[in-house]
């Protein structure tokens, strides 16, 4: 910042020279170099300020261009957010279209585990029933405790059935 030098001296003999007196002269110089101080600081101020304005204050136009800027973002980010939804609800549709056909191929994938099992049970339950029936018409003692027991030998046949169906009914650990 340039400075402004004031010759305090020879401003005061030219003061003498056009008829001030010496204190009158010394009183002008005075409060001229005053003066021209506070010049030269309020210009250095204003520089200052001028400086900090340009670098760093922002001004209408940088304001609008930056709500410009956020409301493009704003914008493309509202119309990313829309695709993504629309891409979502895609995917839900296509996987909500495909359970039928995902059912259908575990039914057909299950149901030859789940006939053998059935074919299995109802094979083991007769042959256990006929081979009760042959050693209890076979033999005299015990058709006489089954004419004896017949209710209770029934409770039991049902309760035996029961649990068989039971353990069938588990799901395959496979």
């Amino acid at each position: 910042m340039p400075q402004v030098l004031f010759d305090t001296h020879a401003a005061a003999r030219k003061l003498e020279k056009a008829g001030h007196t010496a204190q009158q002269a010394e009183a002008v110089v005075e409060v001229v170099s005053t003066a021209t101080e506070l010049v030269t600081r309020m210009a250095q101020d204003l520089d200052r300020i001028k400086y900090q304005v340009d670098n760093n204050m922002a001004t209408k136009d940088d304001i609008a261009a930056l709500r410009m800027a956020n409301k493009n973002d704003i914008d493309e980010l509202r119309a990313a957010t829309k695709e993504d939804i629309a891409a979502l609800r895609t995917e839900i549709r296509v996987g909500i279209a495909k359970i039928p056909q995902v059912v259908r191929e575990v039914l057909r994938e299950e149901t030859p585990t789940i006939q053998l099992r059935s074919v299995m049970a109802a094979g083991s339950l007769s042959f256990s029933l006929a081979g009760l029936a042959v050693l209890v018409l076979t033999d005299e003692f015990l058709r006489a405790i089954a004419l004896e027991h017949s209710s209770l030998i029934g409770l039991m046949m049902i309760l035996a059935s029961s649990l068989a169906l039971l353990l069938l009914a588990r799901p395959s650990k496979s």
